[in-house]
């Protein structure tokens, strides 16, 4: 492909961003978050690495993953615009980093770092150009999702865990946390054109349901453990990308109702990644939930946006570095841009 038709596609893929980025009334973008988002892109392109990665006291693949997902969430694709080099320079980094069996998690909190790794390359693809770059990105996301699969076939220590995700390949359990990020790579690769059986995604439904808490109606990280809110977010929006809501709706209902009445605090833990699930999962679940708690999230993060357009570390110190919490800041205040086809409706 030519570089002129190159960047005529590429403008192309902007402009239909553009279309579909146009606001509708239930998601309308509030003032300031455009402010808010592009001072935190400055923010994080200045933190890159001149190999193209980022890190910041976090894992770096995941880190540089969620980094990459927070530029494609807000319509900068590689080679073009402000951020294309950007864009360029952190996928090309990212494939250097997958091992030849598909694994993107060794030594850096496993099955975490490769679920993020595969749902960023499987957007990333939707938008790339380069003929020869989108088989070398087909056949990585073949071999991660084939790595997602095996894991989630090992063998369990007990049947409530089968079908789940948990930090080592072969673990014997499973959480919902570590589910809920396996189960969005799966549906990007899916959506990306990359075989994923229906078994899978039932199995993985199933254990979303084993991680149901009666007594609080929401969910729980692990069965018989209680119900949090960002876990209730977490199966939320599993329920909605695993088509599980028509068969389930009184577990949907009673997660809904107790996240409407758990709202995320600013000092509570893992505020990011909650606030981040909480926010994707409002919007997938419809106006009604997300007029409630999307709005409230993104004005939080806007006051609590420092001048450098970057976002602190969480206050209960439990999260890496100011690129992660920023990463994550800017992916949930990207939700009424719906770029990203896993997170549409």
């Amino acid at each position: 492909m030519s570089r002129h038709r190159s960047s005529l596609v590429a403008t192309l893929l902007l402009v239909l961003f553009q279309i579909a980025a146009a606001p509708k009334p239930d998601d309308e973008i509030p003032p300031r978050l455009d402010a808010a988002v592009s001072n935190a892109l400055g923010f994080l392109a200045r933190q890159q690495a001149a190999d193209g990665s980022f890190e910041n006291n976090g894992p770096k693949v995941a880190t540089t993953s969620l980094c990459l997902l927070s530029f494609l969430s807000t319509g900068h694709v590689p080679d073009l615009g402000k951020y294309g080099l950007t864009v360029r320079s952190a996928v090309d980094w990212l494939t250097t980093q997958q091992a030849p069996d598909g694994y993107f998690g060794a030594g850096e909190h496993g099955m975490y770092t490769h679920a993020i790794a595969t749902l960023a390359l499987a957007q990333e693809y939707g938008v790339e150009t380069n003929a020869a770059r989108r088989i070398k990105l087909h056949t990585s996301l073949e071999k991660a999702v084939g790595v997602i699969l095996a894991a989630q076939s090992t063998p369990k220590s007990s049947a409530v865990f089968a079908g789940g995700w948990r930090y080592e390949r072969n673990s014997p359990d499973s959480d919902l946390s570590l589910s809920g990020w396996n189960v969005l790579a799966l549906r990007a690769a899916r959506d990306a054109g990359i075989t994923v059986p229906a078994e899978a995604r039932q199995r993985a439904l199933a254990f979303v349901l084993h991680c149901w808490d009666d007594g609080a109606k929401a969910f729980a990280y692990q069965p018989g453990s209680g119900a949090q809110p960002g876990d209730t977010a977490i199966a939320i929006l599993c329920l909605h990308l695993l088509d599980g809501t028509d068969a389930h709706p009184a577990k949907l209902s009673g997660a809904v109702k107790y996240l409407q009445a758990h709202p995320v605090e600013e000092n509570a833990s893992y505020v990011y990644y909650a606030t981040y699930y909480v926010v994707q999962a409002s919007y997938q679940q419809g106006p009604d939930l997300y007029g409630r708690l999307g709005r409230s999230s993104f004005e939080r993060l806007i006051r609590t946006q420092e001048k450098d357009g970057g976002w602190p570390v969480g206050k209960s110190g439990q999260e890496p570095g100011r690129v992660y919490a920023t990463a994550m800041a800017v992916q949930t205040l990207a939700v009424p841009f719906r770029l990203l086809p896993v997170y549409q409706r």
